[in-house]
């Protein structure tokens, strides 16, 4: 008996042991604090060109819509949409006999007066040479030569009208005016079409218009001169234009005006489309700029952590301009600062990190 009881004394002191191990185990781990790993880059200084961002539209100058010049019925239509053409090109001809037929009654009309006009000179010829023997009163001379100045002008009326009904017969032959591209078309072989209609709309390849809506609240910062960088939507080709002027109405539904820059097709831009615009409306020189990620937004505001051998300690910032990644610091920081980047939102003042990079540059 006397044995069972020593054993069961061993076995609770022994128990004893181990949860005291235990609980120094337990109460020495948070002791243990473990770092962040984090990226670092160095803050430094570069110029910054303050953007105003908008969405503008390629518009082409020369764009054409040719119209039916006289009423008439469609014969040949010689080109589709999207056939290329180029400036005097045969596109279009229209039925001519009505118009033949009035240049025929203009060209015999203008004959018929032509000869009685030489008659009438004639007469009046005579008319001169029998009045100076007396033969023919004075009276008799001033009718003929009022005939003869009638008939003058009925001879230029007539030119006139036959020159007009030749203008008719060649309009009835619709011409490229341009060079460029059919873009649309609105007839077909057999239509009638009255005058003034549209026929075919073309498109050129020459220069365009870039136009690019300007918000009211955003005029005292826009002017004639300032750069822009321009690519289309999806495309990384940028092309740097200056704007060539504003137009002087603002829009009643948009409160905006265009700005307009006229430039040559840099090639695949299509009159219609959209295009991103970015208007340089100033230059901060030799700005601080470090990465976006390195910006941190706190309670009491933005901070950066800058690393002290292994520890971050949190530096009051405030930012100004945003672009492609990084953030142009206003006020608390100078360059050639080391700052956590990855894993800076992890961070708080003093706590321990582990430098997984060697320390990069912003961009």
């Amino acid at each position: 008996m006397r044995r069972w009881m020593i054993l069961l004394a061993v076995l609770a002191l022994a128990a004893c042991q181990e949860e005291k191990t235990d609980t120094s185990a337990v109460a020495a781990a948070p002791a243990a604090v473990r770092a962040v790993k984090i990226t670092t880059a160095v803050s430094r200084q570069r110029d910054i060109a303050v953007v105003e961002q908008a969405l503008g539209r390629v518009l082409d100058p020369a764009a054409t819509t040719i119209a039916a010049e006289v009423p008439a019925r469609v014969l040949k239509v010689l080109v589709d949409v999207g056939d290329r053409v180029q400036r005097g090109d045969l596109l279009v001809t229209l039925d001519a006999a009505d118009m033949q037929a009035a240049e025929a009654t203009a060209a015999a009309n203008l004959a018929r007066q032509r000869a009685q006009a030489v008659a009438q000179q004639r007469q009046v010829a005579r008319y001169r040479k029998l009045a100076k023997e007396h033969f023919v009163s004075a009276n008799m001379l001033d009718q003929a030569e009022a005939q003869l100045l009638a008939l003058q002008k009925s001879v230029k009326a007539a030119a006139a009208q036959l020159k007009q009904a030749k203008l008719r017969v060649q309009r009835t032959h619709i011409y490229a005016p341009v060079s460029g591209r059919v873009q649309r078309r609105w007839i077909a072989a057999g239509d009638y079409i009255g005058m003034g209609k549209p026929v075919l709309q073309l498109i050129t390849d020459g220069e365009i218009v870039v136009s690019i809506p300007i918000p009211e609240t955003k005029l005292e910062a826009i002017r004639p001169g300032l750069l822009v960088r321009l690519h289309l939507p999806g495309k990384q080709q940028l092309v740097k234009a200056t704007i060539d002027d504003l137009t002087p109405l603002i829009g009643r539904s948009s409160n905006a005006l265009a700005a307009r820059i006229r430039m040559p097709n840099p090639g695949g831009w299509r009159p219609g489309g959209s295009v991103v615009a970015e208007i340089v409306v100033a230059v901060h020189h030799q700005a601080v700029v470090v990465p976006e990620a390195a910006v941190v937004l706190r309670p009491a505001g933005e901070v950066v952590y800058r690393i002290d051998g292994n520890r971050a300690k949190a530096q009051p910032v405030v930012s100004g301009v945003r672009q492609h990644g990084w953030v142009e610091i206003v006020r608390g920081l100078p360059a050639g600062v080391q700052l956590a980047v990855t894993g800076a939102a992890f961070l708080s003042d003093g706590a321990a990190v582990a430098i997984q990079n060697g320390g990069a540059s912003a961009p």
